[in-house]
């Protein structure tokens, strides 16, 4: 179909925005940690420098270099999060919006980890790691009242991680993982044409509620290099760093009940669009250091701290994968955001941040340990640029573990409760250039809590 200027003025006034949404898992931003039941039972704490199994390949491949013959460890997470909203929104007219508190949109999620090392020899150690490395789903009720800003996100992500760590002397090892990585995403929001009654006097009754898609995959490859040090049977410190990845979502987006105009009466049709599509996301780098300490026969000391370097996820972009002009969302989107060829922009303007955590392991007897932990995680987010994709703040951790040993089998359960700080969101609509489109906004507030049950079983061979 052959848009009239009329017609590109009609779409224009109601055109699309999106924005992404940061994990509510045990980490802050959309990174997950829930790799190891092991780990969990001490929130982390000290989880580069721990060689209980093979999972430390994950949180650090020098670790595999101490493990003894062949070890395989598997598992899973599972998530619930719960959140009760409270909040008002309007349209791009400033006229309120009618509907719901969008539900439990956070479903329940299981998130599997499995790894496998083998001694080569005395000095070379070799592994493979297959774990989630980042990923969220949420989907808010169809009628919630800020569904102009947020229906549904999803990103999942899975890594294969070979895996090499060589003893560069007996009390030090240096190890290297690569991350090669397949990840898939789809964002939806309600589309609002609200503004055709003030910008070409179409009467609110035949004004029809949109709705955005855009979905795509990609794969992308990173690194892990870390180093450990063992200088004795009671002490382990391990440094890791984990290399971002670049990643572009590559797929199509979706606009349905564009109005066009058709010079009779009814004054305007309504069509859908379909348009290739690109979301660019780089994952952050990430420094952590740990410490392991056995006090005595029986208590274990575990504490470690991370930066993440979040820092460079400043926006949030969609951007048209067609010949420039061509793309019929991007050319009616682009002179909304400001910009050719954006379909859709959120600032982000995530700070770094830094957590922290502390551990402890009791052994009960021989075949009996027990665990518990507390990490504190700053959010990355600026209270100014908080969206209804992205509830998230400051959160404490307190988890709780078992390790059951029986010959050369271990059985790892942990349990955590997440606290997290009351979320305020304050959210508009951007250009590229930083200011404020029309009048659409959601004020809210959410209280969020979080809890996860993980199981783990490794075998030595």
């Amino acid at each position: 179909m052959i848009f009239s200027t009329y017609s590109r003025r009609l779409a224009v006034a109601g055109t699309l925005t999106m924005s992404t949404y940061a994990s509510l898992s045990f980490a802050a931003g959309y990174t997950l940690n829930e790799q190891s039941a092991s780990s969990m039972g001490t929130a982390n704490a000290g989880a580069a420098a721990n060689t209980e199994n093979a999972s430390v390949m994950y949180f650090n491949p020098a670790g595999i270099a101490f493990l003894q013959g062949t070890q395989l460890s598997g598992g899973v997470t599972f998530l619930d999060v719960s959140n009760t909203f409270s909040g008002t929104a309007t349209n791009t007219i400033g006229q309120p919006v009618a509907g719901s508190p969008g539900g439990d949109y956070v479903a329940p999620s299981v998130i599997p980890n499995f790894y496998v090392s083998t001694q080569l020899n005395d000095t070379l150690s070799a592994g493979i790691g297959l774990f989630a490395p980042f990923g969220v789903a949420g989907d808010y009720d169809a009628d919630f009242s800020g569904r102009y800003f947020a229906d549904e996100t999803e990103l999942k992500a899975l890594s294969l991680q070979p895996t090499l760590a060589y003893k560069i002397l007996p009390a030090w090892s240096l190890g290297l993982g690569v991350m090669v990585t397949y990840a898939e995403g789809t964002l939806t929001k309600a589309q609002d044409y609200s503004a055709l009654t003030v910008t070409s006097g179409i009467p609110a009754a035949l004004i029809k509620e949109g709705h955005f898609d855009v979905s795509g995959d990609d794969i992308a490859v990173g690194w892990n290099i870390g180093l450990m040090f063992q200088p004795d049977a009671d002490t382990s410190i391990g440094l890791n760093y984990r290399s971002k990845m670049n990643i572009e979502l590559t797929g199509n987006a979706t606009l349905t009940q564009v109005p066009v105009a058709t010079g009779s009466n009814p004054p305007i049709a309504y069509v859908s669009l379909t348009e290739k599509a690109s979301v660019p996301l780089t994952t952050p780098e990430s420094v952590t250091l740990s410490i392991k300490q056995r006090l005595s026969q029986d208590w274990t000391l575990l504490a470690g701290t991370t930066w993440t370097r979040w820092s460079q996820f400043e926006n949030l972009d969609i951007l048209s994968d067609e010949v420039s002009g061509s793309g019929r969302i991007s050319a009616i989107s682009g002179p909304k955001y400001g910009a050719a060829g954006y379909i859709g922009h959120v600032p982000e303007q995530w700070h770094n941040t830094w957590s922290w955590s502390v551990g402890t392991a009791y052994d009960l007897n021989e075949s009996i340990t027990l665990k518990a932990g507390y990490a504190f995680d700053q959010s990355p987010i600026q209270n100014a640029y908080r969206t209804a994709r992205v509830p998230s703040a400051d959160r404490n951790w307190l988890t709780l573990g078992l390790q059951y040993r029986v010959q050369d089998w271990t059985l790892d359960a942990a349990t955590g409760y997440l606290f997290i700080d009351d979320v305020k969101v304050n959210e508009h609509d951007y250009k590229v250039d930083g200011s404020k489109i029309g009048k659409s906004s959601l004020t809210a507030n959410y209280e969020l809590e979080a809890f996860g049950l993980a199981l783990q079983i490794s075998k030595r061979f």
